[in-house]
């Protein structure tokens, strides 16, 4: 029996593992991240970040999995270049899409129902882009209803996000413009916003 495949077998299993996690997540990201879809769906939904994560657990099997020690050492080499590439990616994506917007306002609804009005600024390396929706339930099971987005250089943004009571939201935009909407009890916005 060969030491060397002994010893790999674990943390090859913990790698393939992690990518398998990493594709399994992107993926259903992707396919939940809807209008009322979990929140955590909504969360997840960074591709780029869960590819690269993939691609470097798959890179960390291939180098325990080589019996070659030049194979070893390539590959050990490719693994070392991706963690420099991540580590130096990280920032440049954070700049360039921003995956953690900043939350401006996360109001809880005024009858204790379990819902919240989140605002959430999204800066990039443009003009910053708001999204504003309604979370209903608590972690892992939140839901999310997006009530409206300001894509990147629409003049307009948010300048205040309330509730003026428990049926009915407002939200003022940058240009002091009241916009009220009507939220069902399971958090769904029931009002288009027209702008």
């Amino acid at each position: 029996m060969d030491p060397h495949r002994a010893t790999a077998r674990t943390p090859v299993a913990a790698a393939a593992a992690v990518a398998t996690a990493a594709v399994a997540a992107a993926l259903a990201a992707a396919h939940y991240d809807r209008p009322g879809g979990p929140d955590l769906a909504a969360e997840l939904n960074h591709p780029v970040l869960l590819a690269a994560l993939a691609a470097l657990a798959l890179t960390g099997a291939a180098l325990l999995t080589s019996r070659r020690p030049a194979a070893r050492k390539a590959a050990g080499l490719g693994l070392a270049g991706a963690v420099m590439c991540g580590v130096l990616a990280v920032p440049a994506y954070g700049v360039a899409a921003d995956p953690f917007p900043d939350r401006e306002w996360d109001v809880p609804a005024p009858d204790g129902s379990g819902r919240r009005l989140v605002v959430e600024r999204d800066l990039g390396l443009g003009d910053p882009a708001w999204s504003v929706h309604i979370v209903t339930g608590t972690f892992p099971t939140a839901r999310r209803w997006p009530v409206a987005s300001y894509t990147p250089g629409h003049p307009r943004g948010v300048l205040q996000a309330e509730w003026r009571d428990p049926s009915h939201i407002r939200l003022i935009d940058l240009d002091h413009t009241h916009h009220d909407l009507r939220v069902a009890p399971n958090g769904r916005p029931l009002d288009a916003l027209d702008w």
